[in-house]
This record gives structure tokens, sequence and C-alpha cells, in this order.
């Protein structure tokens, strides 16, 4: 039986979240946008084995993509601005998973096994209803010879 794996915690920091999207404001709090990264990496990277050979680094970067990408999600992205009237519009659309927005296609991009692409397949095929079935056949009995 192999050993189970220990999830170490996040790879990323709140300062490589910041270096990946600098109009992250200092005092702005990154935890929650840190642990969700963190918690897809973990699921849909290492923790399933798809992201076999992939260093703590290259870990630490797509976590710090993602975890830019959930604080844009989480804020909205500015469609518009006044100044007159002091009005501002966001927007987000939720059903392009990450490739809503370029931290997000960023941290596919990084991920060269494609686990987060075929993460977001599995999800979109899900929300259709179409769901992946498996189907084993098992024999107990033994298989007559046929005489001709």
């Amino acid at each position: 039986m192999p050993t189970p794996l220990i999830d170490p915690g996040p790879y990323a920091t709140p300062e490589m979240v910041r270096q990946v999207n600098p109009s992250i404001a200092s005092e702005e709090e990154l935890t929650m946008p840190i642990l969700s990264a963190h918690t897809l990496v973990w699921n849909g990277i290492v923790a399933n084995g798809c992201g076999a050979g992939y260093s703590e680094e290259q870990l630490a970067l797509i976590e710090a993509w993602l975890a830019a990408h959930f604080h844009q999600v989480q804020t909205g992205v500015i469609t518009s601005e006044s100044a007159g009237g002091a009005s501002q519009s966001v927007s987000i659309v939720q059903e392009a998973y990450l490739m809503n927005t370029l931290f997000g296609q960023q941290a596919m991009m990084l991920d060269t096994n494609g686990c987060l692409a075929t993460l977001m397949a599995s999800i979109d095929e899900a929300k259709q209803g179409k769901t992946r079935k498996r189907v084993t056949l098992n024999w107990l009995g033994t298989c007559p010879v046929r005489k001709q």
C-alpha cells in the first residue's frame, strides 16, 4: 500500500501573489485566495499524481498565479469607471473557470502536464450532465469448450 501524501500547506506566499498582480494592495488579505489556490494545486495536481515531476518551485508558481486568479474572481474585473458621479462597473464570467482571467490562463500554461485543463474539462462535463462511468466485468465461472 502506497504511503499517503501529507499536505505541506501552501507553496505560494502573499508576496509571490503580489508579484504576479502588483495591483493588489500590500494591506490586502490574501489568505482565502491562497488557500483556494492550494486546494486546487494539492487535489488537482499533486495528490492525484498528475503533476508527477513538478518541483515545489513550479507548484509555487502555479499556486501564486491561481491565487491571483481567485483574488480577481473575488473582487471582479473592472470593466468601466467614471470620475463624475463616481461610477464603477465590475464583471466576472463564472462559466469560463480558469480561462476567465489572465492569471488563471497563465496558471494553466505553467501546468505543463495539463492537470488543470483536465480538471476544468471534467467540471464542464459534469455541469452538462456528462459523467464518466467505469464498467467492469468479472467472470467467476469456466468457459465450456465447444466440440465441433
